[in-house]
């Protein structure tokens, strides 16, 4: 027997984490999926879908997934009853998590929206201090880059020398 599905979509609501009596994490999430045909009214139907997610993935859904986040998740279709508070038994869908990739473009993972950092991250500062132009073409374009650029190593690196680059001959035929 084959129980596999793949879901692209957007998180409705931040996930919810919570432990078990026994003590395993579990993570609940919602996800609107798009379907791929269009309706008279010219707009995609969407599918409102529940997920979960155990251990350690169910840890990587609720630090790095927000509401709005795009994703990938590779599931297996699980149906379950319950008994509700008024004792009437109920069957609940929902979709355990085997594996969920990132979809949407980096800055949905910005840090600065309130969401964490992945462990090790570090925001590079702005720097713009080089030439627009790389290519020196006479002697005083090398000076004057010489005396804009800023003096010693404060950076940690050596401004280097532009003579070490030799011109390249390409008046040559291609040899293919």
């Amino acid at each position: 027997m084959l129980n596999n599905c793949t879901f692209q979509g957007r998180f409705a609501a931040d996930p919810e984490m919570r432990t078990t009596q026994s003590g395993l994490t579990v993570a609940s999430f919602r996800m609107a999926v798009d379907r791929d045909n269009v309706g008279q009214d010219g707009r995609r139907a969407t599918d409102w879908l529940n997920f979960v997610a155990w251990r350690k993935t169910a840890e990587f859904v609720c630090q790095y997934f927000r509401k709005g986040s795009t994703a990938l998740v590779e599931c297996q279709c699980q149906t379950r009853s319950y008994e509700d508070k008024n004792g009437q038994k109920r069957t609940a869908t929902e979709f355990v998590v085997q594996k969920i990739h990132f979809c949407g473009p980096k800055t949905e993972q910005r840090v600065d929206d309130g969401g964490e950092a992945p462990p090790g991250y570090q925001q590079p500062p702005y720097q713009n201090q080089q030439p627009q132009q790389m290519g020196f073409n006479t002697q005083s374009q090398r000076q004057q880059w010489q005396q804009s650029a800023p003096s010693g190593q404060q950076s940690g690196y050596s401004q280097g020398n532009p003579d070490d680059f030799s011109e390249i001959d390409d008046t040559d035929d291609l040899p293919f």
